[in-house]
């Protein structure tokens, strides 16, 4: 059958999709482009935050008018936390949450309209290789340790499961004899990797592993940790991330840089830590590019708090940050406390952004007239562009002519001749 696959969130759903597209691939179907040329669609979701959601609900509205004749399957999290309401809006679709995606096949195939696939807890019996373009994206693990204030994800993926350390080696040897040069190892979060097959965090046992075990001309980045776990393997993490197949790349979200608000938040660790990891990992990493979530407008920020994780941002130069206003999402007690006005929320994230794109711009400013070495690893949003990424994971926009799309997986030498606070512009200058 033909299968047309829609993603949104996090770099786990990527996963998880290419991981249904590997299994559907495996059982003899055909993935394409768009829903109107498939025979069944599948909608991965998300339900982090409220609009989310509203947008989630009118997609699915709209698939399931696209749908009549098709087979409609409402994969991800929203399958898992919100089954009911889907069902008002696709009556016929068929739910699958993320603990049930190695059945995607049989779903495909045997799945009766309005049939549930909600329960139990993930299994990995296999770990199918799929590959988008040069790049793959490996979920290792879903669930994690912590029980934030704010967080539905929990509910959607409660249970910590990990794939065992041999068999992402053994997929990542695969992918890159198959010419995959970018590697991207996400969980939800990578930080507490393996704990349940090991009784500890794992991570940098599975990324030493990984270049031990797997020779080539690849790149690994790493997937978002939270740092109360990383502080406990900071040095074993920084020494393997010395190796030049690694990224000097790491995502760490903060959330607040506001002690009172991290501990409404429920997320085990202080400012004060965050800046002791930070600081120590550009001691050590030259260049590396740090990467964070706040959040704006959680019940507890007051204006000083606030003015805490401006501060943060500015003091810390963190490269790059995913702001996102506070929306109370059911089941999780931050919902049931007193909530910062929706105006106050705006205003705050507006001032957090202005400030974010100041100092990523002043940042990505120092890199003007500089030669650097890229892997190109896709092709840009703009036609007739591609997009290559330095040592630390920055973005670079390549112009490239029609002749020149084959520099997919090639590295690159250019100069950089301009910058916004989000990448780099630079001019071609040879390939490798």
């Amino acid at each position: 059958m033909r299968v047309y696959i829609e993603t949104y969130g996090c770099a786990l759903n990527r996963g998880d999709s290419a991981f249904m597209k590997s299994v559907l691939i495996r059982s003899g179907h055909e993935i394409v482009d768009s829903p109107e040329d498939a025979d069944v669609i599948v909608i991965n979701t998300c339900v982090v935050r409220y609009d989310t959601e509203v947008r989630m609900f009118k997609r699915i509205s709209e698939l399931a008018k696209i749908s009549r004749g098709k087979k409609l399957i409402v994969a991800g999290c929203m399958a898992r936390t919100l089954p009911y309401t889907v069902h008002r809006y696709a009556p016929s679709a068929i739910l699958l949450s993320p603990q049930n995606i190695h059945r995607v096949a049989e779903v495909v195939e045997r799945g009766t309209p309005g049939s549930l696939y909600i329960d139990g807890v993930r299994t990995y019996p296999d770990v199918p290789v799929y590959a988008e373009g040069v790049k793959a994206t490996i979920p290792v693990a879903e669930g994690c340790l912590d029980r934030c204030s704010f967080c539905i994800v929990r509910i959607a993926r409660p249970v910590l499961r990990s794939i065992a350390i041999e068999r992402v080696v053994s997929t990542i040897k695969e992918l890159v004899s198959q010419g995959v040069k970018e590697i991207e190892i996400t969980a939800q979060d990578l930080g507490v990797y393996g704990y349940d097959l090991y009784g500890r965090p794992a991570v940098t046992d599975l990324l030493r592993e990984i270049l031990d075990k797997v020779q080539g001309d690849y790149m690994v980045r790493l997937g978002q940790m939270n740092p109360r776990w990383v502080v406990k393997y900071i040095d074993e993490l920084i020494e393997l991330m010395k190796d030049r197949r690694v990224y000097k790349y790491l995502h760490l979200p903060v959330q607040s840089g506001d002690d009172k608000v991290l501990e409404i938040m429920r997320r085990g660790y202080t400012v004060e830590l965050f800046y002791s990891i930070v600081k120590e990992l550009r001691r050590k990493i030259p260049g590396v590019q740090i990467a964070t979530d706040i959040i704006v407008g959680h019940p507890g920020e007051d204006e000083e708090a606030f003015k805490n994780t401006l501060r943060l941002l500015e003091e810390l130069e963190i490269d790059r940050v995913h702001i996102a206003r506070f929306s109370p999402r059911p089941f999780t007690p931050a919902a049931a406390m007193p909530q910062v006005p929706d105006p106050v929320k705006k205003r705050r994230s507006k001032e957090a952004e202005k400030l974010y794109e100041a100092v990523g711009l002043r940042l990505n400013l120092e890199y003007l007239g500089a030669y650097a070495e890229t892997l190109v690893s896709e092709r840009g949003f703009r036609k007739g562009t591609v997009i290559g990424r330095l040592y630390n994971y920055r973005p670079v926009v390549i112009p490239a002519r029609q002749e020149e799309q084959s520099l997919l997986g090639r590295r690159a030498l250019v100069k950089v001749v301009d910058a916004t606070f989000f990448d780099l512009r630079a001019e071609l200058i040879r390939v490798r």
